[in-house]
């Protein structure tokens, strides 16, 4: 290896990342979000509300796909892992990947109306083609946070760049994409204005994951020797000995299920409850803003009170925000977005929190067990985070029908009364629950640093151990 390639590789591990290059790496989470947050917050309601499919269907193939992409995740991790290039570990799935996941999300737009059996087809071939190219690229770049440094700040310092960025393509998704499907949509089922985002939507995605790729060059250590192939039973020890990781993954999947009982159901809220589905797209544009304005903060709150406290006080605002909303009954707008301004501080910080935590249960999981799954680790999380959207977006349409919803038609007082507990009572309960398993969680930034330096010293000790005598 070239004393080039040695200095970059021990950049990476010092974690020495320049600004210029944290934007970079952070800007690949703008893209990601594009993707992920149409699929998320209009998905559900394009089906139902522009192709027309019944609620029940609609939650059903919405779940379906998620746990495919979920199922992929894992799978993806695994190869990801073992992958050796002349562009890096990773870098290879946002160069190669990224250009083919942009036109796989224009096709969910594409496709007949009605909830005839082609349809229903349709749209779910169209999701697990789109879900799979998503896993092949998402998780590679999540697992790269791991890869570029080992430093527990720097990582709070990605996190937040990343969490901007993430921020920012939501706001964008929020508040515009809605008004500019119905704007552009033209004649019949107003179909157009759908593809022609999805359009715009994938070019900016594609040039965003260009340069992560660029930026991330040298810090994925592309020239590191191939790592011994580890036994799956020494893979599934260091998965099974990591505590940190069983709470986080606990948390996180609570939180996934139970929040999309709230932000699936608030288009349906503003539209059938206040009656402007309009304002529905800016109630999403507020809490995305709200991330956005105070996610530096919560970045700065990762170092002066750790990130365990800080998850927990970001639960607080979480709280207030639901029991406002609540309260507030559909009939003063003012409060409503007061509601989702809280929220919205409340969600920034467990984002934060979260992709802050999850690199530090790599060397968890390696100082606990000698075998470092860092790809694994990712995957995993991403898999049970998907699975509870998927069954939230299951139980959801499930729920919907039992209430009697149908869609564009005035609904009962019995089912808005429904969607309105549901947006309260579920999210209420799991936000507490996740609270609850994070105040078990065992890393802070002392023990953090001195796993690493634990970790170190028996590399260093295996590395200059002699080798065994060889037979003549």
């Amino acid at each position: 290896m070239g004393a080039e390639n040695v200095a970059k590789d021990q950049a990476a591990v010092s974690g020495r990342i320049s600004p210029l290059r944290k934007l970079a790496i952070g800007v690949g989470d703008f893209g990601c979000n594009l993707y992920w947050q149409t699929t998320q917050l209009y998905l559900l309601f394009f089906y139902t509300d522009v192709v027309g499919l019944p609620a029940r269907t609609a939650g059903l193939i919405y779940m379906a796909a998620l746990i495919w992409d979920a199922a992929m995740d894992p799978i993806v991790g695994l190869i990801a892992d073992r992958t050796r290039s002349r562009w890096g570990r990773y870098r290879p799935y946002l160069v190669l990947g990224g250009p083919l996941l942009a036109p796989a999300f224009v096709v969910l737009f594409v496709g007949p109306g009605s909830h005839v059996a082609g349809a229903v087809a349709f749209a779910l071939i169209s999701q697990l083609l789109f879900r799979t190219l998503y896993a092949l690229v998402a998780i590679p770049y999540a697992s790269l946070f791991a890869r570029v440094t080992s430093d527990s700040a720097q990582r709070g310092d990605l996190a937040g760049f990343r969490m901007v960025f993430g921020a920012l393509a939501a706001i964008i998704v929020a508040a515009l994409t809605l008004p500019f499907a119905s704007a552009l949509g033209g004649e019949g089922d107003g179909r157009q204005g759908w593809i022609i985002i999805g359009v715009v939507y994938g070019v900016i995605a594609t040039g965003c994951l260009m340069l992560t790729a660029w930026g991330s060059r040298g810090l994925d250590t592309p020239n590191a020797p191939a790592e011994p192939r580890r036994p799956p039973a020494a893979v599934w020890r260091s998965l099974a000995s990591n505590r940190a990781l069983h709470l986080l993954l606990g948390a996180i999947v609570i939180t996934s299920f139970s929040t999309t009982m709230f932000s699936k159901n608030l288009l349906y809220y503003f539209k059938y409850v206040v009656g402007d589905a309009d304002m529905g797209s800016l109630g999403l544009g507020a809490i995305a803003l709200t991330v956005v304005v105070t996610t530096p903060l919560w970045a700065i709150a990762l170092r002066v009170i750790g990130k365990r406290n800080t998850w927990l006080v970001g639960a607080v605002p979480s709280v207030l925000g639901l029991t406002l909303w609540h309260f507030a009954d559909g009939q003063t707008l003012g409060v409503l977005f007061a509601a989702l301004v809280l929220q919205g501080v409340g969600i920034a910080a467990g984002v934060v929190c979260f992709w802050s935590m999850l690199p530090d249960t790599v060397e968890y999981g390696e100082w606990r067990s000698g075998v470092r799954t860092e790809s694994l680790v990712f995957g995993l999380t991403v898999l049970g985070q998907k699975v509870a959207l998927g069954l939230g977006a299951g139980v959801l349409g499930i729920a919907l029908t039992q209430f009697g919803y149908v869609p564009n038609v005035a609904q009962s007082p019995q089912t808005l009364a429904d969607i309105k507990g549901l947006m309260f009572w579920a999210p209420l309960a799991g936000t507490l629950a996740a609270a609850a398993l994070i105040c078990f969680y065992p890393i802070n930034r002392r023990t953090h640093a001195a796993m690493v330096e634990e970790i170190a010293a028996r590399t260093g000790a295996a590395d200059a151990a002699p080798s065994p005598p060889q037979a003549s």
